[in-house]
């Protein structure tokens, strides 16, 4: 059985594998001239954070950045007496990359939601609705990274 592991070890070490989602440390930073946020500033900022983008803004023949973000929680279900008994969170983002002209280059929208629910202890219920904003904002930004680099 040890033998059977080592050689398969062997032989996907050897053909190139790599896992799509691997972090490359020789990727460059992306540079732009200009950020926008639309909608959600705080989803916008958050996103940004996680790009590769550099600002540089004395140079004026960098490409500009457009962030549309917007999140949208509702009741998914309710019981009998009337009350939540779970939401759905759904995050739209919408990437445009413009050049000087103001002419579009690229531009990605990725939509995103989560069902969930509902918790009677309010404090742990919105850190749980804010954990997973997070993981939603993660995934967008996985996917908007491939689509830059891919």
């Amino acid at each position: 059985m040890k033998n059977l592991f080592f050689v398969f070890l062997l032989i996907l070490a050897s053909c190139g594998y790599q896992p799509l989602h691997k972090q490359n440390d020789n990727v460059v930073d992306l540079k732009i001239n200009s950020l926008s946020i639309i909608g959600d500033e705080k989803i916008g900022n958050q996103i940004y954070s996680k790009l590769p983008f550099v600002l540089i803004e004395n140079d004026e023949n960098l490409n500009k950045l457009v962030i549309e973000g917007n999140k949208n929680i509702s009741i998914s279900s309710k019981d009998s007496k009337g009350q939540a008994t779970s939401h759905k969170t759904f995050l739209s983002v919408k990437i445009l990359i413009l050049n000087v002209r103001d002419e579009i280059i690229d531009q990605k929208k990725i939509t995103k939601n989560f069902t969930y629910n509902s918790d009677e202890n309010k404090f742990r219920f919105k850190e749980y609705q804010n954990k997973i904003e997070k993981n939603l904002i993660d995934e967008i930004v996985e996917e908007i990274i491939i689509h830059l680099y891919y």
